[in-house]
């Protein structure tokens, strides 16, 4: 190699790592956010999902419709049932639109726990106490996944129990 070209040679390999490496993290977002919902980490998911849901205009439909599969599933386990049910419904809406957007496995798991949220409306005790819990009427059952729209911007999920769905 040319002794002038060495220097602007060494010069951009660093360029071209950093290059490669941000083209290859598109979906790390995704992954962080699943990676912790695995590994029963939910707030820490759900702060993830939150922070970058900027993000889904610009990513592809496997990593959108994975990103409503996986900040469903986290908010259905931290008890944010209304908000799990849209991000789910995200999810399928993604995947109908782009037949193959989720795997056979991810989307395995979408139709557990959309049966699983809607195992638990039907489970919700009917309000019959005179309790200020039992003065809010329990939330409406999902809707078919085909009929809903994309999530608005959901607000701040409160952290009600850590326990894993059955």
């Amino acid at each position: 190699m040319d002794r002038t070209l060495r220097p602007m040679a060494r010069s951009a390999a660093p360029l071209l790592v950093v290059a490669a490496l941000l083209a290859g993290c598109g979906g790390h977002y995704v992954n962080r956010g699943s990676d912790l919902f695995s590994d029963g980490r939910y707030v820490e998911a759900a702060e993830v999902f939150e922070r970058t849901q900027d993000r889904l205009a610009s990513s592809d439909a496997d990593e959108q419709a994975r990103y409503g599969l996986y900040r469903g599933a986290t908010l259905f386990v931290l008890g944010d049932f209304a908000h799990a049910q849209s991000w789910l419904a995200y999810a399928y809406e993604v995947e109908r639109v782009n037949p193959g957007a989720l795997g056979g496995e991810d989307r395995a798991f979408l139709d557990r726990v959309w049966i699983a949220l809607e195992a638990r409306y039907r489970g919700l005790p009917t309000n019959t106490s005179n309790t200020a819990v039992a003065a809010v009427p329990p939330a409406p059952p999902p809707a078919s996944p085909q009929a809903a729209p994309p999530p608005a911007t959901p607000a701040p999920a409160t952290q009600r129990s850590l326990a894993a769905p059955q």
